[in-house]
């Protein structure tokens, strides 16, 4: 496994990808400790707001079950932990490697520039997948914690999402880092779309404009909520895979033929 890029990079990783399962998964459960309190509180809040803020927060019977709860916060708010993870693992795994001069050397090797991107972009999906695994294994345990009831495959799905909406972002960062050789051009880029898109998809109910402009932000396409009260939209997920599939081969061509950087 150790001579193939793929298998070296995840080698080199696996603290790293050890610790981000490990924050996941604590993470995650965590915040899971919280939705009896805010079982509480929201569920006589929101019956006195008008209408406007609740469209915000949520109505107020999302708030009374742990489904509820765990598609606003754990599937929805919380989605930013695994995408901050993919962008900065997307920006880093090719481009920090041009920057340091490591990829110069390994292309020195009778190795392919093709076999190099996909294998990298391939671990960077592996790394992503397993600390994905973490995210649902810290609702699960939050659940079975606060002995509520869990909808096994409704979570699986919206971590299916979360993995999604992170995986383009991730990808995105990963194409311009192929393409300009520059990791932290790439995560900038990335990261402050990432930064904007999280707050309109956020505010998207309060109103009609913002939620326009929400269809301009993949965080609208993740709708946790939605997926667990209703299951998987194809459209999402033709959305999120799209984004994911399509600067990957553009990034792909340009970076097969293009001069490396060198330091």
């Amino acid at each position: 496994m150790l001579r193939t890029i793929f298998g070296k990079t995840l080698f080199e990783k696996r603290w790293t990808i050890l610790i981000w399962f490990a924050a996941a998964l604590i993470s995650i459960f965590g915040i899971s400790m919280i939705f009896p309190p805010i079982r509480d509180t929201m569920g006589s809040m929101m019956a006195q707001v008008p209408q406007g803020i609740e469209n915000w927060f949520g109505e107020s019977s999302t708030w009374q079950t742990f489904e509820g709860f765990a598609g606003m916060e754990v599937f929805g708010q919380m989605a930013i932990l695994l995408v901050v993870m993919a962008i900065v693992f997307g920006a880093a795994l090719l481009a920090g490697d041009e920057a340091s001069g490591t990829l110069l050397t390994v292309l020195s090797r009778p190795v392919r520039r093709s076999s190099v991107f996909w294998q990298k972009y391939l671990a960077f999906v592996a790394m992503l997948a397993i600390t994905a695994i973490g995210f649902y294994g810290g609702a699960i345990l939050g659940g079975w914690a606060l002995g509520e009831a869990v909808s096994y495959d409704g979570f699986a799905l919206a971590t299916l999402m979360v993995f999604l909406l992170s995986l383009a972002l991730g990808s995105l960062a990963y194409a311009i880092g192929a393409i300009t050789g520059r990791k932290a051009l790439a995560g900038l880029i990335v990261g402050f779309y990432a930064f904007v898109a999280y707050f309109i998809a956020s505010l998207s109910t309060a109103t009609e404009i913002v939620d326009k402009l929400s269809y301009g932000t993949l965080f609208r396409y993740a709708d946790a909520p939605a997926v667990l009260a209703n299951g998987l939209d194809g459209r999402n997920v033709l959305v999120l895979s799209l984004v994911s599939i399509v600067p990957l081969l553009v990034a792909w061509a340009i970076f097969i033929r293009r001069d490396l950087r060198t330091r």
